[in-house]
């Protein structure tokens, strides 16, 4: 990212696993910085992370949303604070990143820890559902099976395993096809590991994780997509980096009357909504 002389704005997603930062110059080039959330919010943190910057005299406004943003007060150094509600500021930062029509009611799906939904519609959005499944299953489940949190070799082994190494799937365990389900559709997540004395290799395992976590998230979206009518779903956050939830709702949307889209740079959507929340903000 390029480094700037000066920042107007500043915003931070304080995420359960990743904090994402946000500085917006004069010109409108955004960086984006991301850190472990290994502590709560708090103004001395804060200052610690833009000690290169002069709040009272480079920072205009600070943009937060996240958990535990409320510790932080209405003002650093007499730079006025925007706190922004993380359902205004997922919903924001989804339909800017998507580039939709705004007019057009959508429902956002922020897979990161865990995941929320969220519908769009005249302006207001509204948390309509969610699961505990997401990014940090993927992380817990791997921690047990693979002895491994790191994404990226997560990633990789279960790019070189299959699901069905460790689910049942519906030709396993039905006679026939179940609606306009596909033979090969999961019925059971792990199902063969409670019935099979075989040991599934390290990258079925991965796979299955992957697949467990994917599943569940494309199947909320589009159970929400279906009961609010909605065609267009927008998937942000740090989970889609995982192929197999993008799988999944490709899936799905053949299946169903609705598109998904995965828009770039969607792991900082949160923080770029909260910063398009404070622009609007006549306080900022």
């Amino acid at each position: 990212h390029k480094d700037f002389n000066i920042f107007m704005l500043i915003s931070l997603d304080f995420g359960i696993t990743v904090t994402d930062i946000l500085r917006k110059d004069g010109d409108g080039n955004l960086a984006h910085q991301m850190l472990p959330s290994n502590q709560k919010p708090s103004e001395e943190y804060i200052l610690e992370l833009f000690k290169d910057l002069n709040f009272k005299n480079e920072v205009d406004c600070l943009a937060l949303t996240g958990g535990h943003h409320k510790l932080i007060g209405e003002e650093i150094e007499q730079t006025p604070v925007i706190h922004v509600n993380e359902v205004d500021a997922i919903g924001e930062g989804g339909f800017a990143l998507s580039n939709l029509d705004p007019s057009k009611p959508a429902v956002i799906v922020s897979s990161g820890s865990g995941t929320a939904c969220i519908l769009a519609k005249d302006g207001v959005f509204t948390h309509c559902s969610g699961t505990g499944v997401g990014g940090g299953t993927v992380l817990g489940l791997s921690k047990l099976l693979l002895n491994t949190t790191d994404p990226e070799e997560i990633q990789d082994l279960a790019s070189q395993g299959l699901a069905e190494g460790t689910d049942l799937i519906l030709e396993d365990v039905v006679s026939g096809p179940i609606g306009l389900l596909p033979a090969n559709t999961t019925a059971v997540n792990f199902g063969k590991i409670a019935r099979s004395d075989i040991s599934a290799s390290r990258e079925d395992l991965a796979a299955g994780i992957v697949n467990l976590v994917g599943e569940t998230v494309a199947r909320i979206a589009t159970s929400v997509a279906v009961g609010f009518e909605v065609t267009d779903i927008i998937v942000v956050g740090r989970t889609p980096t995982f192929t197999a939830l993008r799988k999944s709702l490709e899936a799905a949307a053949l299946l169903t009357n609705f598109t998904p889209h995965f828009p770039p740079n969607a792991e900082y959507a949160s923080a770029l909504g909260a910063m398009l929340v404070a622009e609007k903000n006549p306080n900022s």
